[in-house]
């Protein structure tokens, strides 16, 4: 209490006073990108004239405001007065005109750092991240408080992405024009031109991300509409736009696998990204010209198998022991390693839509949340192949539960939740049956477990011996005496620690475990 009520004191003391150069002495520094349009790149609005209720669907998206200036209207979080302190400094938060800064005082009142303007957001969904640029240096930094959205709260970033506290406040100065670009913009390059300059298409991810440069069919499309009806019937239409929808299931997916996917860059393939960004263009075989990571790592290729001689830890940091995702956003990593991907037609076009047929613009809040086509958060999403299981009787003789229950949804069997991200838990996208075995193998949640927060290991496996002739494991007593959901808790990972808490908030679990039990648990946490 005494050291908040220091930093009361502090903000009281400064009040809302504007410290340091104002918006106009600050310089816009080359850390800065810049959004140019080149490479046949016309831009999203572009799209706009003759598009209109697609381009509606994308700007009511995520994926439009996953990279943004750092204007007024873009930044989320509560410019005003001081962060909460963070490991001996609070950022006092001011605004200037159109410009919005954040500037580092310790506890005594004492800046501790320039005043720097906010660049760049990263984020509108979940939470949203903060880019600063300072006078004079070649990176942006990053503020290391993050705004979270639905709690309305600062939080450290590295507590949110489950890392161990840097050993400076500023660790992830540079990451934007390393890492971020790559995805969270469309057609981002950090080096671009002669200047090196970090420039992109778009901020965010726009049309041309999943429809390839458009600026010729653009200019074709605008000289059809100057001629006569004849004329434009007659003219060819050279300057294709690619349309995901209508590719192979393996192309579509790839457009997502882009950036859905972990493609590394190594010391041979990053000089030539830096400076001309990436080759790959939508209905392109992605794989031509990039490495997707896999484990184990006898399943890479020899470019990223030397490249993994050269790291630690970096399988272990995505994956589980058994190779399946277990970090957000890597979507297209669980997908092709699923046999229904590898032996059917499942791509993430099957349940997922990107203009959605609705201009309704409470749907499109609604749509925007997972971009997911009508019917396809539930078993639907299934029986469009597995329509067998359309029949009550028949789903309940294979589930074992009851029709209509969470136990007889197939999402909740065949892709629970095992994958941490965006502060909660996301559904694997490798589609698996639960298994002990698995358990005991990775140490990943089982979807049984997920669900019978109650219940051992021990009891979930008699549980499938008796009703898919499954083996029972050899286990330990923890494992047949005390709740997995417990174990995981207490004993695992980070990772595992932040999988089992958002279980025993998910309301299907409480319903079936019941809640009376839990606050033993969180009393020993």
């Amino acid at each position: 209490m005494q050291r908040m009520n220091r930093w009361g004191v502090l903000a009281a003391t400064l009040g809302l006073a504007l410290l340091g150069a104002s918006a106009a002495q600050i310089a816009r520094s080359p850390a800065v990108p810049i959004a140019a349009r080149d490479e046949g790149y016309a831009g999203s609005e572009a799209c706009r004239a003759c598009h209109a209720e697609n381009h509606a669907s994308w700007h009511a998206s995520y994926h439009r405001t996953m990279t943004q200036v750092g204007s007024l209207t873009a930044i989320r979080a509560p410019w005003k007065d001081f962060t909460p302190p963070l490991e001996g400094r609070a950022w006092k938060l001011t605004r200037d005109g159109a410009d919005s800064f954040a500037e580092p005082f310790d506890s005594t009142g004492k800046s501790v750092g320039p005043r720097t303007r906010v660049a760049l957001t990263t984020g509108s969904h979940h939470y949203q991240i903060y880019w600063l640029e300072e006078p004079g240096k070649t990176e942006l930094d990053q503020l290391p408080l993050v705004w979270h959205l639905e709690e309305e709260a600062w939080i450290p970033r590295h507590s949110l992405f489950l890392t161990p506290s840097p050993k400076t406040v500023f660790s992830e100065s540079g990451r934007w024009t390393r890492t971020c670009i790559q995805c969270h913009t469309t057609n981002g390059t950090p080096k671009h031109g002669p200047e090196e300059r970090a420039q992109v298409a778009d901020f965010g991810i726009s049309c041309e991300a999943c429809h390839g440069p458009g600026a010729a069919h653009v200019a074709e499309e605008t000289q059809r509409e100057k001629l006569d009806e004849t004329a434009a019937a007659a003219l060819p239409r050279e300057a294709n736009i690619e349309n995901p929808a209508e590719m192979s299931h393996v192309r579509s997916s790839q457009v997502c696998g882009q950036c859905h996917g972990i493609h590394p860059l190594t010391k041979d393939t990053r000089p030539a990204w830096e400076k001309d960004g990436f080759a790959y263009r939508p209905g392109d075989d992605l794989a031509a010209t990039r490495d997707l990571l896999r484990a184990p790592e006898s399943k890479n290729t020899p470019a990223i198998q030397a490249f993994l001689g050269r790291t630690t830890g970096h399988l272990d940091e995505y994956f589980w022991r058994d190779g399946q995702v277990r970090v957000s956003g890597r979507e297209y990593n669980g997908l092709v390693e699923s046999p229904c991907f590898q032996r059917g037609e499942m791509s993430c076009l099957s349940c997922h839509d990107m203009h959605p047929a609705t201009g309704d613009a409470s749907t499109l809040r609604a749509w925007a949340d997972d971009q997911l086509r009508p019917g396809m958060d539930g078993p639907r999403a299934c029986l469009q192949c597995h329509a067998e299981y359309g029949d009550a009787e028949k789903l309940a003789q294979h589930t074992h539960h009851a029709a209509g229950s969470s136990g007889s949804d197939c999402l909740n069997c065949h892709m629970p939740y095992t994958t941490y991200g965006l502060v909660k838990a996301i559904r694997s996208h490798t589609i698996t049956s639960p298994s002990a075995h698995e358990t005991l193998a990775t140490g990943r949640q089982n979807a049984c477990n997920g669900c019978h927060l109650d219940r051992t290991l021990a009891w979930t496996a008699k549980e499938l011996a008796q009703w898919y002739g499954h083996a029972i494991p050899e286990m330990d007593a923890d494992r047949r005496e005390v709740a997995e959901s417990v174990l995981q808790a207490l004993s695992g990972d980070a990772g595992q620690r932040a999988l089992a808490a958002w279980s025993f908030g998910w309301d299907p679990a409480r319903a079936v475990s019941g809640t009376t039990w839990m606050p033993y648990v969180f009393s020993t946490l």
